[in-house]
């Protein structure tokens, strides 16, 4: 393993850790206020690894539903990842042998694809690299929901600590960090319009279920577009 490579991939994801902190403390205290044991907590972190479909699942069980409709929320909600995964092939395929690949990308998550792609553009990747990237980032992700499920009987309300705005600034500076062009300003403002309009229009119980991917398949069949015809 390089060592150099993998220190960067650990730097690179230091801005990605001072968002899951507060996100996976909220969430560990939330798991437990849901009835959710520090363990349950834990290993939930540990198996899934999706914040959005974390937070759905906890509110699922706070609502007394089913679990067949956290999964299918879950599936619903992730599909984005093949989408992700399948833009990194023709950076990795020839860098990265696929075995490894296969077991790093289960690290794989919005903000370490969004450093990762930005990286790919201008430096081959590396298996060590990713290895820094994704096992910090999960690692921060996992420790903090321990430490947050730990605290849930001293912490009862998350929103007074402003943890709630945790997630939108850290998508905020990673989308500032990918922009590079115009065209990529004009998605980023199309992404964001369906986003403001599909949650105006659909039933407010089912806005985390399509306006996000709505949003990703209108706005990134239109970057392909302008991009092609450049």
């Amino acid at each position: 393993m390089q060592r150099g490579e993998l220190l960067e991939g650990m730097k690179d994801a230091l801005p990605i850790v001072l968002g899951y902190v507060p996100l996976g403390f909220a969430f560990g205290i939330l798991a437990n206020e849901a009835g959710m044991s520090v363990v349950q907590a834990t290993a939930m972190s540990i198996l899934c690894f999706t914040g959005a479909g974390q937070y759905i699942a906890i509110g699922v069980l706070q609502a007394n539903g089913a679990v067949i409709t956290a999964i299918l929320a879950n599936i619903l909600v992730n599909m984005r990842y093949f989408l992700f995964s399948t833009s990194l092939v023709p950076f990795l395929k020839d860098n990265v042998p696929s075995k490894i690949a296969t077991v790093l990308s289960y690290g794989l998550t919005d903000e370490t694809y969004a450093v990762a792609f930005n990286r790919y553009k201008f430096k081959k990747p590396t298996s060590s690299y990713i290895a820094g990237l994704n096992i910090t980032s999960h690692i921060s992700w996992i420790s903090s929901t321990f430490l947050g499920a730990l605290s849930g009987t001293l912490i009862t309300n998350t929103d007074k600590m402003g943890l709630g705005f945790a997630l939108p600034a850290m998508y905020t500076c990673l989308l500032v960090l990918v922009i590079s062009k115009r065209n990529d300003i004009i998605v980023a403002f199309i992404a964001a319009a369906l986003c403001l309009w599909t949650g105006y229009v659909w039933p407010a119980s089912m806005q985390n279920l399509s306006n996000i991917i709505i949003a990703t398949v209108v706005a990134a069949t239109i970057g392909v577009i302008i991009n092609d015809k450049r």
